[in-house]
């Protein structure tokens, strides 16, 4: 059978239906139509439930990692609170004997007073030393190069007698004190001393 005879067939199996041929193309045609929207209607409803219930298990989903992001902030937020507090602390607790013996020293430099006493030298070499390794628990390196310049200084005056000027002592505790204001963030540019003496 070839495609003429197939064709022959068809034609004349339409013209024997006639206008009923043409209706009942039709109706089928509209039925066809109808049952493919009603499918398509279920089809879309459960598409749309499903749809729906995923949005519902990612916006959980996403509350859940947002509820523990906001809790690894807070912590991290109170580490670094809890950091800031304890280097400004032991920043004002070492400033304070570091400053005791550099206005010894400063007297020293001047001519106003004798060497150092024993007793001054064991105290300085104590508070020195813990100075140090409370500096050494939170100090970044910068500051701690600023401290070990300033007390160098300091140790060379007092044990080799060397002789120095108060603006290079002074000049060496600014540098320390401006390493410490950068390191907790209280200024940006540095102080400097714009004084007579």
């Amino acid at each position: 059978m070839n495609i003429e005879e197939v064709t022959s067939i068809a034609a004349t199996v339409l013209l024997s239906l006639g206008g009923g041929g043409a209706i009942v193309f039709g109706l089928s045609n509209w039925l066809g139509k109808v049952w493919a929207d009603r499918m398509m209607e279920k089809e879309r409803h459960v598409y749309a439930k499903d749809l729906e219930a995923l949005r519902d298990a990612l916006r959980l989903q996403s509350d859940l990692v947002l509820a523990e992001l906001r809790t690894k902030l807070e912590i991290a937020k109170e580490a670094l609170v809890g950091d800031h507090v304890n280097r400004v602390t032991t920043y004002r607790d070492s400033v304070e004997p570091v400053v005791k013996f550099v206005a010894k020293v400063q007297m020293l430099l001047i001519g106003k007073r004798p060497m150092l006493s024993t007793e001054e030298l064991t105290e300085f070499e104590s508070q020195r030393l813990h100075v140090y390794a409370h500096l050494s628990m939170h100090a970044p390196q910068e500051v701690m190069d600023a401290h070990d310049q300033l007390i160098d200084e300091m140790m060379a005056v007092v044990y080799d007698k060397k002789d120095t000027t108060w603006p290079v002592f002074r000049d060496l505790a600014l540098r320390f004190l401006n390493e410490v204001r950068k390191d907790i963030g209280i200024r940006p540019e540095p102080i400097v001393y714009r004084g007579a003496r």
